[in-house]
């Protein structure tokens, strides 16, 4: 998998699979296109969130609304947490993130695809995300989410270690909620009649 390029080694994983009845290339562009906006995970969010949502009301400081849809794709675009590392166009996409995701404000250090895998900054975390299409029997498709971190020091594995005890739950809320709205896009999409061509 491409994912073993950027973190062959880790600290902790979470993997989600899900099966679906649409074909591989639908399926793989519904990984980015497909709307995560979510109730529950929103929720989850906030949460997480509101001891910084206070610090910046009591300075004064304008929080933006949280955006009308949320995608991979546009995750990407948005700002430098995120950052595409790998694809393998109707495969596998990978994409990572540096921070220090205990602190409140994630502690986010923009790195290129080009710096990830080199980065060794005492006191920080690596993730990466892998999303891996997979044909199955019977016209099925496999899908695969899958979240690894790795700390670059001792200090930052004690400092993730104990916020991972508290979010891997939510963690693997998240990624299942995630899998079932692209399995659920994926499905739609792929039994839309084909249009047929002009004079046909």
């Amino acid at each position: 998998m491409l994912i073993d390029r950027y973190l062959p080694t880790y600290d902790v994983t979470e993997v989600c699979e899900t099966s679906l009845q649409a074909p591989p290339d639908v399926t793989y562009t519904s990984i980015r296109e497909t709307d995560l906006s979510d109730r529950v995970v929103s929720a989850l969010f906030a949460l997480r969130e509101l001891p910084l949502r206070i610090v910046r009301e009591w300075r004064g400081e304008h929080h933006p609304p949280p955006p009308a849809t949320v995608t991979f794709g546009t995750m990407m675009q948005e700002g430098p947490r995120w950052v595409q590392l790998a694809e393998e166009p109707g495969i596998e996409l990978v994409i990572g993130s540096v921070g220090r995701f205990w602190r409140r404000d994630y502690g986010g250090r923009p790195v290129t695809a080009e710096e990830f895998i080199p980065f060794r900054e005492p006191g920080y975390a690596k993730l990466a995300l892998s999303f891996l299409v997979l044909p199955s029997a019977a016209g099925r498709t496999i899908l695969r989410y899958e979240a690894r971190t790795v700390t670059t020091d001792e200090t930052a594995r004690r400092w993730f270690r104990r916020y991972w005890r508290l979010i891997r739950p939510g963690v693997a809320l998240v990624m299942r909620r995630a899998l079932r709205r692209i399995k659920v896009e994926a499905e739609r999409r792929a039994a839309l009649p084909v249009p047929r061509e002009a004079g046909v």
